[in-house]
């Protein structure tokens, strides 16, 4: 069956293949939330199994083995399933399995038995469950796929991969229509994370949930709501199951259809809320835990932080929920708990690493700042709200450099300037240059992608 990827994951392919044949046995590839992961993987699972290869697709709960078996299908690659309550068939070249039933499994499975594990949210590779099964078939060439390859501590993944494969940024995806652009508001917030205890390397949720349980803040959430997503779907990512279910039960009684959802169901009840999300029958899904990850629902209109949380990758990942792409989609983000402040913006420019996150000086000025007026949060260094056009005062202003002078820029004439350059950029020269310049970690990747999104849209041939 053919099946198109787009310019950059067909550039991710052939670079995965490069790195496997310069001799790395585990490599990572990291791809924002929404810019097709599960088609990557699919298709690199496709192509080892055209060879005679056998590939395992590990994945961690039902939704996201739901996921890869449906990608696969349109790709028209056999596969099986290894899951609980179903038994092996191993005929077919590719198994997606549960990384929980397959670990309880490993001793009916020769070590040899794949020669391809894929690792679905690769960022869990260290739990013990994960680590069980990657060693028992210690001979397999390992890719782990992620868009935050990093651990909930900020910790790197460099003990189980080699390699490291970077797909395009979140703000280049957004750029180009791949994701679907946000507006932000943070509004002020009903409590301050200073009094929380840390547990694990984050927040006490328990805590957390008990501060945010008032309802006046469950109220100003649903108000919120109101009047930025009224009509449209939202997730609401909460401290707790019952924390979750209060946020429902609030907005089910302003007359918002709205309901929770948890790891403690039955997948086809999980599967079926899902469905209404979808369809619009729910306009609200609250969540503890459930659904920051491998969650794809296209027309999920916004989502709602109403839990606090000091890792970034869980930041991006709740936020990415939304940004799957539709025609004329704008979605909303409402952070009602201060992680916009505490991790920056969503389209922010991450360095990352096989190392980790770099802990954060301290002195470093936030990357966003919030409109007094409107709440809309925006970069600190815009002098322009970009939603109610208030101007900010004039001892706050930044400078922005352009070529030829200085001059002060909105957020909304800073985009324009930067799209203005990068169209006279003729030639990879050009953009390469053009990338270093904005302090780019990979200026040449990022010229490949701008060049193969102009040629897939037939824009311009590439000048010598």
């Amino acid at each position: 069956m053919s099946f198109s990827l787009r310019p950059y994951q067909q550039e991710a392919v052939e670079r995965v293949r490069q790195a496997f044949l310069s001799g790395h046995r585990a490599v990572l590839f990291v791809l924002p939330t929404g810019g097709g992961k599960t088609v990557v993987f699919s298709h690199i699972a496709e192509q080892a199994a055209a060879r005679g290869k056998c590939i395992a697709v590990l994945v961690h709960r039902a939704e996201l083995l739901d996921q890869a078996c449906r990608s696969l299908a349109a790709m028209g690659v056999r596969h099986g399933v290894i899951a609980a309550g179903r038994s092996m068939n191993l005929a077919a070249p590719v198994q997606v399995a549960s990384v929980q039933t397959l670990a309880r499994r490993l001793a009916q499975l020769p070590a040899d038995l794949f020669q391809l594990l894929v690792v679905d949210e690769a960022h869990h590779s260290n739990a013990g469950t994960w680590a069980k099964v990657i060693d028992h078939f210690d001979r397999a060439l390992l890719l782990g796929v992620t868009a935050t390859p990093v651990r909930g501590d900020g910790r790197g993944l460099g003990e189980f991969y080699s390699a490291l494969v970077l797909g395009p940024s979140a703000a280049w995806l957004c750029a180009e229509g791949y994701l679907a652009p946000a507006r932000v508001f943070a509004p002020p917030l009903g409590f301050s994370v200073k009094g929380l205890r840390r547990r694990m390397g984050d927040f006490d949720l328990r805590q957390a949930a008990g501060e945010l349980g008032g309802s006046r803040i469950l109220g100003d959430a649903v108000s919120h709501y109101l009047s930025h997503l009224s009509g449209s779907t939202a997730i609401a990512f909460c401290c707790s199951i019952a924390h979750a279910q209060a946020v429902a039960e609030t907005f089910s009684e302003r007359g918002v259809a709205a309901a929770s959802i948890d790891g403690s169901m039955d997948p086809l009840q999980r599967r079926r809320l899902l469905e209404q999300l979808g369809s619009g029958e729910l306009q609200v899904l609250t969540s503890c835990n459930l659904i920051g990850e491998g969650v794809d629902v296209p027309s999920v209109g916004g989502c709602l932080l109403l839990r606090p949380t000091q890792s970034l990758a869980l930041h991006l990942q709740m936020i990415g929920r939304c940004l799957r792409p539709q025609p004329g989609k704008q979605a909303v983000i409402l952070d009602h708990v201060g992680n916009i402040e505490r991790l920056g913006h969503h389209l922010d420019e991450q360095e990352w690493s096989l190392e980790g996150v770099r802990k954060r000086k301290q002195s470093k000025a936030p990357s966003v700042k919030t409109c007094p007026e409107c709440f809309c949060a925006m970069a600190s260094a815009a002098s322009l709200c970009p939603e109610c056009g208030k101007q900010f005062r004039p001892e706050k202003r930044h400078l922005v450099t352009v070529a030829g002078e200085l001059s002060e820029l909105s957020q909304q004439e800073l985009r324009r300037e930067r799209r203005r350059e990068q169209r006279q950029a003729r030639t990879a020269a050009d953009l390469e240059a053009l990338g270093t310049q904005r302090g780019m970690k990979n200026p040449k990747g990022w010229a490949r992608h701008v060049i193969a999104s102009r040629q897939a849209r037939g824009q311009w041939e590439l000048l010598a």
